[in-house]
């Protein structure tokens, strides 16, 4: 009996659909936070133009959402996969340790994407200029 589920669950994970959750919830947090860098350095100077920092702070946001949707997605896959020994090899602690990656990255990640928005939320977008 619980051969049959272990092999359902391994034949679950396997999946396609699986295997991009798991590197959408690895990489989507860093690269969130790398994509609301570069996007809201280049978005400064219409923000700055236009008066008005509602561009900053939709692209921040944006990507703070991005990057709360890849941690979930780990946590969420973590729970499915369940808990296995740390000395085993295969698939499945291979994929526990992807979520455990991805939680982990997800949130320092979206921390990094807090510090990003703080001084366009205090300073504004022209400031200095």
């Amino acid at each position: 009996m619980t051969a049959r589920v272990d092999n359902a669950r391994r034949e679950d994970i396997a999946g396609i659909r699986t295997s991009l959750a798991l590197w959408f919830g690895v990489l989507g947090g860093p690269t969130a936070a790398l994509a609301a860098t570069m996007l809201a350095y280049s978005a400064v100077d219409r923000a700055c133009v236009q008066n008005t920092p509602f561009l900053l702070h939709f692209l921040v946001l944006f990507f703070l959402l991005v990057g709360v949707a890849a941690g979930a997605t780990s946590w969420r896959l973590r729970d499915r996969i369940g808990e296995w020994p740390s000395t085993a090899g295969g698939m499945l602690p291979r994929s526990r340790f992807m979520t455990r990656v991805g939680i982990l990255s997800a949130a320092v990640s979206c921390f990094g994407i807090i510090l990003q928005w703080i001084p366009i939320f205090f300073l504004g977008a022209c400031h200095g200029t």
